[in-house]
């Protein structure tokens, strides 16, 4: 298999940060494989095409089901971006911890462990889908406890909130899907917040529009008019009021050509947080 070229290792101070050695392709082969296990086991798992439910889905046939594809196809729009980005802050952050919320079938955990070869990355989830737990024993064993420590299981306004006690500044980057209410998307970002570091990189998922989410729209009756008709409406308003209220900056988006209002953004949190 290709590998990519050589890359000079990168330094910050005298402390050397290992690049990211994992081209897209690759990565993209290993979920498949990691997939695959799953649906292999979909007597139990339930877990029968690749992708679902997540940024990997792809359109791909639904096992079983010869004349069925999956609906959702993201074709690599948002895993190349995550990987991207992902990279970049493995490149210049020794040793970073990536926070996910919505941990799902383990695709998305495996992309970030990839994309940043020196990372760690904390998985939440409620736990509530039949595969997510072989998913999790899978990558255990595949990265090890100390690249993976395991799935955090429970509600992750909670979980969250309770790492953040015990362990703040924790989260260099986070990822944040999950919950689809507005409560659970608003009080999960705003967890996750307390649990990172000053001005940490955040993807926010089920994005319609870059002004739905970045404060452009006053929240209520203003923002609504503008946004409910693109779906996805909880989540959007949930970023667009922790950007509104100052300690969420959107930075930029990509949209999947066959998902235009379905995209995924890249921002930060600020340091300013009222209660």
């Amino acid at each position: 298999m290709h590998r990519p070229p050589t890359v000079s290792v990168i330094r910050r101070g005298s402390v050397p940060i290992a690049p990211c050695a994992t081209e897209l392709v690759e990565i993209k082969n290993k979920a498949r494989y990691f997939s695959q296990l799953l649906i292999d086991k979909r007597n139990t798992t339930k877990y029968n095409v690749h992708g679902l439910f997540g940024i990997f889905a792809n359109g791909d046939l639904v096992a079983d089901h010869p004349n069925k594809r999956y609906f959702r196809d993201y074709g690599d729009t948002k895993i190349a971006f995550m990987h991207t980005h992902a990279c970049r802050l493995g490149q210049r952050t020794w040793r970073p911890t990536i926070c996910e919320v919505g941990f799902n079938a383990g695709l998305s955990a495996l992309l970030l462990l990839e994309s940043v070869p020196n990372g760690v990355v904390l998985s939440f989830d409620l736990g509530d889908m039949p595969w997510a737990r072989e998913a999790d024993r899978l990558l255990k064993n595949a990265y090890g406890s100390r690249r993976f420590p395991g799935v955090v299981w429970g509600d992750s306004k909670y979980t969250i909130r309770d790492i953040a006690i015990k362990k703040p500044n924790l989260c260099d980057m986070v990822f944040v899907d999950g919950d689809k209410s507005y409560k659970g998307r608003y009080e999960t970002l705003w967890a996750l917040s307390d649990a990172a570091r000053p001005n940490a990189l955040v993807f926010m998922d089920e994005v319609t529009s870059m002004a739905c989410v970045n404060g452009t729209f006053v929240p209520g009756a203003e923002h609504a008019e503008h946004c409910t008709h693109l779906g996805q409406y909880p989540p959007v308003r949930a970023y667009n009021d922790a950007c509104r209220e100052g300690w969420l900056r959107v930075e930029r988006c990509v949209w999947p050509r066959k998902h235009p209002t379905d995209g995924i953004c890249l921002g930060r949190f600020q340091s300013i947080k009222t209660l």
